[in-house]
C-alpha cells in the first residue's frame, strides 16, 4: 500500500466511538449504499475522495441523530466531512488559524482550558456536558479542538467551569 495514501486513525473513528457506533450502525443508517469497508476505510485514514467523505459524514450524522432524545435534537450540529478526516485539518491541527473567538490555537487551545477544568472540578464529560446543556459528543468536539464553541456556549461553560476558562484579557465570553 502507498503510505501517502494512510493516514492512520481519523476523528471519525473516535466520533464513531465516542457515540458508540459500529461500522454497521453507519451502513445501517445510510441511504447511499455505504459498505462496511467504505467505513473501516474512512475510519482508519485511507485517502478518500470528496464524494466518499460526504457520504460516510451523512451517515454519521443520520446514526447520530436517531441516538438522541427529542430534547437534544435542538442542540445537535451535523458534523462537517472536514471535521472527521485529519488529513484535511493538518493546518487546523498543527495551529496555524485562529479559531472563531480570535484566540491563538496555538498558545493554550480553549480545548484544553475545557478539559482542564472540567478535570480540576472532578466533572465526568458527560456530567458537564448536562450541565452545559449539550450532547457528550458536543462537549466531546470541543475538547478535542474539532469545533470551538460558540460565544454563547463560552458564556455558558465559564458560568459552570469558572473564570479560570477564559485566557487573561477576555473577561467576557
Amino acid at each position: 500500500m502507498n503510505d501517502e495514501r494512510e493516514h492512520g486513525e481519523q476523528p471519525l473513528d473516535g466520533m464513531m466511538k465516542a457515540w458508540g457506533l459500529g461500522n454497521h450502525d453507519l451502513v445501517d443508517a445510510s441511504t447511499e449504499q455505504l459498505t462496511h469497508k467504505q467505513v473501516q476505510r474512512a475510519r482508519h485514514g485511507r485517502t478518500l475522495t470528496l464524494a466518499m467523505m460526504q457520504k460516510t459524514t451523512r451517515a454519521l450524522n443520520i446514526a447520530v441523530w436517531y441516538r438522541l432524545k427529542r430534547e437534544e435534537r435542538e442542540l445537535y450540529f451535523e458534523y462537517l466531512h472536514k471535521h472527521l478526516h485529519s488529513y484535511i485539518l493538518q493546518f487546523s491541527l498543527r495551529g496555524l488559524r485562529k479559531d472563531r473567538d480570535g484566540w491563538s490555537t496555538a498558545s493554550q487551545a480553549i480545548s484544553d482550558r475545557i478539559r482542564a477544568a472540567r478535570r480540576r472540578l472532578g466533572l465526568s464529560q458527560a456530567q458537564l456536558a448536562k450541565l452545559v446543556r449539550v450532547s457528550k459528543g458536543t462537549l466531546l468536539t470541543w475538547e478535542t479542538n474539532l469545533h470551538s464553541p460558540s460565544p454563547t456556549m463560552l458564556k455558558r461553560l465559564k458560568d459552570v467551569l469558572g473564570d479560570g476558562l477564559l485566557p487573561s484579557g477576555q473577561g467576557n465570553a
